[in-house]
């Protein structure tokens, strides 16, 4: 059943929405889109009722984000520039009024005017949105998060400037509104987080002496210049009647009676949606414009030393440095790709998903996400660390792992499911869904980063005991009578909690490995030990594997493929995106780790996955009934490492185009992605599913950390670091990113062998030349060039001819400069 609010909000967006030419009323995006083809259908295993899945936004959950490096809180802004400086707590958004014609101009909807959105730079979190109203008058909005004081404190900043169409002066108000509902939705209520923050707007104050409105016990925007107008509405007779609600509104009062309430306060108890609109007269003019700047308090702010200190410096004065601080930090530190003009995007997203990284981080702890994701799993977190490790972002991958890693190892002397509790990595996510895949992931992730580090930074040997062996001691000892990990609900997206999944070894395999492969570098006397665990976990799944595969076979199946655990034998759907793991991130292919039968069968997986679950990007609909964008780049880096670039290349397009997809001419995100990508944005509402689908969060760390790794990565990435140590340079850049005299470029980049790696190169059409200049390289390290714009005719290496074998061109340590002539 559904809760009073839920109910009545629901009844306020639809009957708003049905009523929107009467009296313009800012529905969301998200609820437009909802209403655009609706479903009495929704997800009952998480909603208690469709108005619980509706005031939640559980199908389009898609917004932007600005916010401050390292610090809690993220900001979220909606498709009209609708701002939430904190989740769950209220919504501020802006429009115009015209009091002589009495029309109100709300960017939601587009039959008042069209909307605009950027981010200002790839570099710099500033979202940027301009909405043109029908009659022509219009503003600019400009939102960035910064710190303040002497504590550092977060404040979200809004900067709005209005503009009219020129010839005579034109008059109007630019209005503020304070709503409960944003671009995130109203209420979060499901079943699995009970405890959820209340979002319920039950009482609302305006406060003209310090231009400051009071969201029930918080502190909302604060505005530099008091608005001339304004009007509090709340229910004051109790009423349970929607009608009452959309009678008391600012929208319908300035509509139908072209004033404000004037009240100063409000409250609603029975459904909590109060709501507030201030107006600021204008009058241009000879190119004149009007501004207003509102600060809106992310972090907990009270009393009168924190008003003043809220307000001591000019807007002006903290956007030029939030321009500063960010331009210094991306632009100036970490790997910066320099790459042709036909793929100069791609340079621009790599900055704008490490700017996300960074504001994801939460005090050294990178979460998957700003709202339902805003958490930390040590699954995500592993391939996030590993990420700006490899980018140039080494403290905040330092921090991580060696601060919030062991802060998640257990100590206890209990058990957690059927495995014993001391030497799991994992928190409440972990320990609650039994997610075994965790210790492997801990301990890759530390081992990668030893490597990274190097020697001199010994962070492997701090780490080492207990974190490091007792860890891998739990994979030892922590496994069901076949040898495998147990069942458990894993990456989550791999199918039913009470099987076993291959992800979970595969990754106890690499940890493993990563963790006696530091046992060696530090000499410890538990080497043995540890290359004994790693053979056994290896040769249980192998074998495991190799049953799966048998009985298929049996069964009449005519393709080869893994699938996600030996309890779904013949289960050919989504689910085996699993197996992409033993490419990537793992690389278990390299040294045919499980057996060249292994490596050959997760090969065929992959052009399995290809043609049953590709249409542009992967389609999930196992378990999500969407496009997966992480999985889309987990595929395309496994193609990648697996030899076939086009393939890469043809997935890679899909998941950039899906960080900036469009509807009727709106920009529904800016550059990220959510975890699930829904099939009615993907395809502009040409696929609608008939039934619900799951959302999760955006942007999406995880995403974004694969995107920074597979482009990383296209542009060198190494192999066999532990017995025959070499890097690929350029293995997935294609001939037709790098036209006629167009270069590619990498400098001073992070790599495994714990030292830089930078080259340069330059392609000559007209002499069909390819030119590298190794510009730093690691020490006994050699190269692989594979030349991907034709048959390979001529190699010469520092002046010296190379012999030629295939159009793999193989170098020696040392090389400084190499040319290769093509056919």
């Amino acid at each position: 059943m559904a809760r009073t609010h839920e109910w009545m909000f629901y009844e306020i967006m639809w009957r708003s929405w049905a009523d929107r030419a009467r009296v313009p009323y800012p529905v969301p995006w998200w609820a437009q889109a909802a209403f655009r083809r609706w479903s009495d259908d929704f997800d009952a295993g998480t909603y208690e009722s469709k108005e619980a899945a509706f005031s939640s936004n559980a199908l389009y959950r898609y917004w932007h984000m600005v916010g401050v490096k390292d610090h809690r809180q993220e900001s979220l802004i909606g498709q009209a520039g609708e701002i939430e400086p904190v989740y769950d707590k209220y919504c501020l958004a802006f429009f115009l009024y015209d009091p002589a014609s009495g029309t109100v101009s709300v960017p939601q909807l587009t039959r008042c005017g069209t909307v605009g959105q950027r981010v200002q730079a790839p570099h710099l979190p500033v979202v940027e949105t301009a909405f043109r109203a029908v009659d022509g008058l219009g503003f600019t909005q400009r939102t960035f998060a910064v710190p303040v004081g002497a504590r550092q404190r977060d404040l979200t900043v809004t900067r709005l400037r209005v503009t009219g169409p020129g010839g005579p002066a034109r008059e109007g108000w630019l209005c503020a509104a304070v709503l409960p509902a944003g671009p995130t939705g109203f209420q979060r209520h499901d079943r699995r987080d009970a405890g959820a923050t209340d979002r319920r707007l039950t009482f609302l104050r305006y406060l003209p002496d310090e231009a400051r409105v009071e969201t029930n016990s918080g502190w909302g925007p604060l505005f530099d210049t008091p608005p001339e107008h304004y009007g509090v509405y709340g229910n004051p007779d109790f009423s349970s009647d929607p009608a009452a609600y959309l009678a008391r509104s600012p929208f319908h009062d300035l509509a139908v009676g072209g004033k404000l309430n004037a009240a100063l306060q409000a409250q609603d108890q029975v459904a909590g949606l109060c709501s507030a609109a201030f107006g600021w007269p204008f009058r241009l003019a000879d190119g004149a414009v009007f501004e207003v700047d509102v600060r809106l308090p992310v972090d907990l702010y009270s009393g009168s030393a924190d008003l003043a200190e809220i307000r001591a410096t000019p807007a002006t004065e903290l956007e030029e440095d939030h321009g500063r601080f960010w331009a210094a930090k991306l632009l100036g530190q970490g790997v910066q790709p320099a790459l042709p003009d036909p793929v100069a995007h791609l340079a621009d997203l790599f900055r704008q998903a490490r700017g996300q990284l960074l504001v994801l981080s939460d005090h050294g702890e990178i979460h998957p996400g700003p709202t339902v994701y805003d958490s930390f799993w040590i699954r995500d977190s592993s391939v996030e660390a590993t990420a700006c490790s490899l980018v140039g972002d080494a403290a905040l991958a330092e921090h991580q792992l060696g601060t919030h890693y062991p802060l998640r190892f257990n100590r206890g002397t209990g058990r957690i499911g059927p495995c014993a509790e001391y030497g799991f990595y994992g928190g409440p996510h972990e320990r609650d869904d039994h997610e075994w895949d965790s210790n492997g992931q801990a301990l890759w992730a530390i081992g990668r980063f030893d490597r990274t580090a190097g020697r001199a930074a010994a962070f492997g040997a701090k780490l080492y005991t207990p974190y490091v062996i007792d860890g891998a001691r739990w994979l030892r000892d922590n496994r069901d009578g076949y040898g495998l990990l147990h069942s458990g609900w894993s990456a989550e997206h791999l199918g039913e909690r009470d099987k076993p999944h291959y992800w979970d070894d595969l990754w106890g395999i690499a940890g493993l490995y990563e963790a006696a492969r530091l046992s060696e570098r530090l000499g410890t006397p538990q080497t043995p030990e540890l290359w004994g665990a790693f053979d056994d976990l290896r040769q249980a799944t192998a074998a495991s594997i190799r049953w799966v595969l048998d009985e298929q076979r049996r069964r009449g199946e005519w393709e080869t493929y893994i699938p996600t655990g030996p309890a779904d034998v013949g289960r050919r759907d989504s689910t085996m995106i699993g197996a992409a793991a033993y490419f990537h991130p793992l690389r278990l292919h390299m040294g045919s780790k499980l057996g060249d039968d292994i490596d050959r069968a997760a090969r065929w997986t992959l052009d399995t996955m290809y043609a049953r679950f590709v249409t542009g990007g992967f389609r999930h609909e196992a378990a999500w009934n969407a496009y997966g964008p992480y999985l889309t780049l987990q595929l395309a880096h496994a193609y990648l490492l697996a030899g076939n670039a086009a393939r890469m290349d043809a997935l890679l397009g899909w998941t950039v185009a899906a960080s900036q997809p469009r509807v009727d001419d709106r920009a529904v995100a800016l550059g990220a992605w959510n975890e699930q990508h829904a099939f009615p944005v993907a395809s502009g509402f040409a696929e609608v599913p008939g039934r619900h689908w799951y959302m999760g969060d955006i942007p999406h760390g995880w995403a974004a950390a694969e995107y920074l790794l597979l482009l990383r990565d296209i542009l060198f990435f190494e192999a066999d670091e532990d017995r025959d140590p070499h890097l690929y340079i350029a293995p997935g850049v294609r001939p037709h990113w790098v036209p006629d005299g167009e270069t590619v470029a990498v400098d001073s980049a992070p790599t495994l062998f714990g030292a830089p790696f930078g080259y340069r190169l330059a392609h000559d059409a007209a002499a069909r030349r390819v030119s590298v200049d190794i510009t730093g390289a690691p020490e006994q390290v050699r190269y692989v060039y594979p030349c991907r714009f034709g048959t390979v005719r001529a190699v010469s290496a520092d002046g010296r001819r190379v012999p030629v074998a295939g159009d793999d061109v193989h170098l020696p340590a040392g090389t400084r400069r190499f040319e290769v002539d093509y056919a």
